[in-house]
C-alpha cells in the first residue's frame, strides 16, 4: 500500500479514512503516545473502539509494541471479515459500525449516510464491493 505523507511531520494519512491528511487538532493519547486523525469523527471512532481499530490498521498497529497491545486487550479482538466500508471503500469498519442484512449478509458501513447512498442502489454497491474483495 502507498504510504502518503501529510503536514505533519513524518506521519502517514488517517488510519481509519485512508489516504485523508491528518489535523494535528485531532488527536488522542493512549498509553503515552499521541495518535493524529483527520477529523473528530474519527477520533470519537477510535476512542470508543481503540483495541480494534489497533488490530484492524497496520498504521496503528505498528505503533503499539506486543506488550502494549495485550495491556490494550488488541489480542482478544476478532477482526470482521468486512474491513472496509463498500460504499467510503477507504474507511474502515467496525462491530459497532451501523449495518444492515442484504443477500444474507450482516453488511457494515462507515455511517448512516453511506446507507442511505448504498439504499439508492443496493445491486450496484453490493456488485462493486464483490469485485473490490470488500464483501
Amino acid at each position: 500500500m502507498l504510504t502518503i505523507f501529510s503536514g505533519l511531520k513524518g506521519e502517514e494519512t488517517c488510519s481509519l479514512m485512508l489516504g485523508d491528511e491528518l489535523d494535528r487538532d485531532e488527536s488522542v493519547a493512549i498509553l503515552g503516545k499521541t495518535i493524529t486523525f483527520c477529523c473528530g469523527n474519527c477520533v470519537r471512532r477510535f476512542e470508543e473502539n481503540a483495541a480494534y481499530y489497533i488490530k484492524a490498521s497496520p498504521s496503528l498497529r505498528k505503533k503499539f509494541s506486543e506488550d502494549e497491545q495485550k495491556e490494550l486487550g488488541v489480542d482478544k479482538v476478532k477482526l470482521l471479515k468486512q474491513r472496509f466500508c463498500p460504499v467510503y471503500k477507504d474507511r474502515i469498519v467496525n462491530p459497532n459500525s451501523p449495518s444492515i442484512e442484504y443477500n444474507g449478509e450482516k453488511i457494515y458501513f462507515w455511517s448512516s449516510t453511506a446507507i442511505r447512498r448504498w439504499n439508492r442502489d443496493p445491486d450496484r454497491y453490493y456488485e462493486d464491493a464483490k469485485n473490490d474483495k470488500i464483501l
